[in-house]
């Protein structure tokens, strides 16, 4: 096996566990919601014949009692989940901190920033009501999470933001359900 060779840190092992054991670990559990709603949908792309010569493995925090908790890597661990059938998975079982996990599940969130069809004032918001300030701030080196700040980070203009925002805000008005109901008994 290709990691054989690798030096791993104090404390880090490699180990295989089923998809059975697999859970998200409590600090991350926000980052994968946010992760899970605001990704844009995305085709899978079977690596399985790859994976036969390498697959990277997934980095977990082991739980004890053969419970493994991941907390970054989310598109990995989904296609794990979702799409594959093997029963053991390459792990790579890392003794992190609370503020390493959380560093590293949030990094997978505000890397959906640089994706083209994100929705920005919903990444903004999600961002400002889930997540560790003090985390995505250092993230995205800036002193605070504002809208002028987030627009410079995606390296889009304050304008193309409110834009999106006022073009998805009419498109939920357009689509969703009407508020009020009285209308379906006019309809007889």
């Amino acid at each position: 096996y290709m990691m054989k060779n690798n030096k791993f840190k104090v404390g880090q092992k490699l180990t295989n566990t089923s998809k059975d054991d697999l859970y998200v670990h409590p600090y991350a559990r926000a980052a994968l919601c946010v992760w899970q709603r605001l990704r844009p949908k995305t085709t899978y792309i079977n690596m399985k014949f790859l994976d036969n010569f390498y697959r990277p493995p997934l980095g977990l925090v082991d739980g004890k009692n053969d419970v493994f908790y991941f907390f970054n890597d989310f598109e990995r661990v989904d296609q794990v989940l979702r799409f594959e059938n093997d029963s053991d998975y390459p792990c790579l079982i890392i003794p992190e901190s609370i503020n390493d996990i959380q560093q590293l599940a949030w990094r997978d969130v505000v890397s959906l920033i640089s994706l083209k069809d994100v929705n920005h004032p919903d990444l903004f918001k999600a961002l400002k009501n889930n997540a560790p300030q003090s985390v995505i701030c250092q993230l995205m080196r800036i002193k605070y999470l504002t809208v002028k700040e987030y627009c410079r980070f995606a390296r889009i203009s304050q304008s193309n933001y409110e834009y999106q925002q006022c073009k998805f805000a009419s498109e939920e008005r357009v689509i969703g359900m009407p508020k009020s109901m009285d209308w379906l008994s006019d309809a007889r």
